[in-house]
């Protein structure tokens, strides 16, 4: 409803996202402010609301603060800003009509060379039985609005010595995401990953949020330089962090 509001609001008034002055007035930077609060307020309450799944509404919304960059963040160097630790708030582990669901939040640890993200994961019909799932990789900047993460390994595994519905809910991931598992112990499924690209479309203090590929975009893009939304929002690919309060 939050979203559907500021939507509404944006194309009713003619307001859109701000955009970068070179001169902005006082009045014109508090505008900014409150939209700003709202459209991340909105973005948080429709992401509880639908258990982390992107309405279309709420990714027009991304779409919007995609365009604008307050702070004009560079990943090369600031660090205090895409670097700690973040809750996964977007549903990214769950695949639209997969057998798997993810299980309760996701944790991120970022350090400026470093990503682990940790969550756990379960079938999305029958046993209850879950497996955790580890992502690590080294990470670094690729250049104005992109990250580059070499992963290791993505792991499953059992909490105990074995998982009564593991090879099954192993299949169910390998199905969802396409990678090919292989068994390391009885409780424990390793698959390679490959390298993915980590477009910014929005950070600030509070709120990252990333979109992921398989290829990079840093090598061309004139609308980059100049700071402007050069990347098509794809729920499927989002990955919305925020900041524990």
């Amino acid at each position: 409803l939050c979203v559907a509001m500021i939507l509404t609001l944006t194309l009713a008034t003619g307001f859109a996202a701000p955009r970068r002055a070179t001169s902005p007035r006082a009045s014109e930077i508090a505008v900014d402010v409150a939209w700003f609060r709202s459209a991340k307020a909105a973005l948080r309450a429709a992401l509880a609301a639908e258990a982390g799944v992107l309405s279309a509404d709420a990714a027009a919304l991304v779409t919007a603060l995609s365009s604008v960059n307050p702070t004009r963040p560079d990943p090369s160097v600031d660090y205090d800003l895409w670097s700690g630790t973040f809750s996964l708030e977007s549903a990214s582990l769950t695949p639209p009509g997969g057998g798997v669901v993810q299980s309760g939040a996701a944790e991120v640890e970022v350090t400026p060379d470093s990503l682990h993200l940790s969550a756990a994961v379960r079938s999305a019909v029958g046993s209850e039985d879950e497996l955790s799932l580890s992502l690590r990789g080294s990470l670094s900047a690729t250049c104005c609005d992109e990250l580059e993460l070499r992963c290791e390994p993505l792991a499953l595994e059992a909490a105990g010595e074995s998982c009564a519905e593991g090879e099954a809910l192993v299949d169910a991931v390998a199905a969802a995401t396409g990678l090919s598992f292989r068994a390391v112990s009885e409780a424990r499924w390793e698959a390679d990953v490959p390298t993915l690209y980590l477009a910014q479309l929005f950070l600030d203090q509070e709120l990252h949020v990333l979109q992921w590929s398989a290829d990079s975009t840093a090598a061309g893009g004139e609308a980059r330089e100049m700071g402007e939304a050069s990347h098509a929002v794809d729920p499927a690919r989002l990955l919305v962090l925020l900041r524990p309060r």
